[in-house]
């Protein structure tokens, strides 16, 4: 006689044989939670389970304001980030420019400079260029109110924890963007 061990989310009365046509004489966990309790107790616990929701829900709508002292260091951080980019970018370009050059003198880059030129003075990418230009303009004070919930999100929940760590990488990363992309 062998007895067959159940997996765990089975529920036997007592170790029985397996029958050989599938068929198990043996409630599952799902099916006797569902058949023990009754319509008002699944009312009362949705009930419960929804007003947790909203609670959590609300409770994360209200955002602290960041501090004045990390949106200071954020902001320099982000101003010397941009003047890595700007000073790369010229370098880039000063890099670039013999090439260019050199290409614009065949007949395929003088080709390729009309084409750019014709296309710049299209007024479908005139509008498109306004368009983008207007939907930045309309974006930024969203994209700031969600720098400053994301700051004072950071700032409350994590700061705490990472911040030092944070920091002292940032400080570390410095060390080789200053070598490798200077901000001046």
């Amino acid at each position: 006689m062998t007895f067959a061990c159940s997996p765990p989310y089975i529920i036997l009365s007592s170790c029985e044989h397996r029958v050989t046509d599938n068929s198990l004489s043996e409630k599952t966990v799902t099916s006797w939670i569902c058949t023990s309790n009754t319509t008002a107790e699944m009312n009362g616990k949705f009930a419960l389970a929804l007003i947790l929701t909203l609670q959590v829900s609300m409770s994360l709508g209200e955002v602290a304001d960041p501090d004045p002292e990390l949106v200071a260091k954020y902001e320099a951080m982000k101003t010397v980030f941009y003047k890595r980019l700007l000073n790369a970018y010229a370098r880039l370009q000063a890099a670039a420019e013999p090439i260019v050059a050199k290409l614009g003198e065949d007949g395929q880059g003088q080709a390729a400079r009309d084409y750019m030129e014709g296309l710049q003075s299209k007024p479908q990418l005139q509008t498109a260029v306004k368009l983008a230009t207007g939907l930045a303009q309309e974006a930024a004070p969203l994209v700031e109110k969600a720098r400053m919930t994301g700051l004072g999100l950071y700032g409350t929940y994590l700061r705490p924890y990472i911040g030092a760590y944070l920091d002292d990488g940032i400080n570390h990363a410095k060390v080789y963007l200053d070598k490798f992309m200077p901000a001046e």
